[in-house]
């Protein structure tokens, strides 16, 4: 189903819709959350606490802009928030990969999937993603939220100029700037 059909669906008493829109977008939501908060439990506490915001005022969702977009305001708004939050209280956000992530069901131990790639070409991966995520760090939050949106979420510059509420051009400067950014990080670590 269309986002426009589960919200009107929802709006119309349906649990459904809703539990439609969380099934299409909590991958999204929870991606976002953990490349800005750098913190699983982090993540998934935000990503919660977003889907219960939505679930409240949704009935306000105006529909002037894409579902998705708003979303993702939604989702930027909640990360920048929690970050302040986080600063009041002196906690600075860090993880090692090698811990374990915690679920429902307990700790479970972070694993490689046999893609067929040699155990080198696993450690070089794994060193990459570490690598890009310290890097995504230690990025301004705005260099940041512009990174994901951009090059790991692939959202259009006219989307991130409706989620950032900026002019395409600014966008395009930003994420120059974010990406030039990016690169001495990544110059730093490798």
């Amino acid at each position: 189903m269309e986002d426009k059909e589960l919200i009107e669906s929802f709006l119309a008493g349906d649990k459904a819709g809703f539990e439609g829109l969380v099934e299409k977008y909590k991958g999204m939501v929870f991606n976002v959350c953990f490349r800005m908060l750098a913190d699983y439990n982090e993540a998934l506490d935000v990503s919660q606490d977003i889907f219960l915001k939505i679930y409240e005022t949704l009935r306000s969702f105006r529909g002037e802009a894409k579902f998705s977009t708003y979303l993702y305001t939604v989702t930027l708004n909640f990360c920048r928030n929690r970050l302040k939050a986080l600063a009041r209280r002196g906690k600075h956000i860090a993880f090692s990969l090698d811990d374990p992530l915690e679920t429902e069901d307990g700790p479970v131990t972070r694993q490689a999937v046999d893609t067929g790639a040699s155990p080198r070409d696993i450690a070089d991966t794994k060193i990459k993603e570490e690598c890009l995520q310290k890097a995504l760090s230690g990025l301004s939050e705005e260099q940041r939220e512009i990174i994901i949106l951009r090059d790991i979420e692939g959202r259009e510059y006219a989307q991130i100029g409706e989620i950032l509420r900026l002019d395409i051009g600014t966008v395009k400067s930003r994420l120059n700037r974010a990406r030039f950014a990016l690169k001495e990080k990544l110059e730093g670590i490798l």
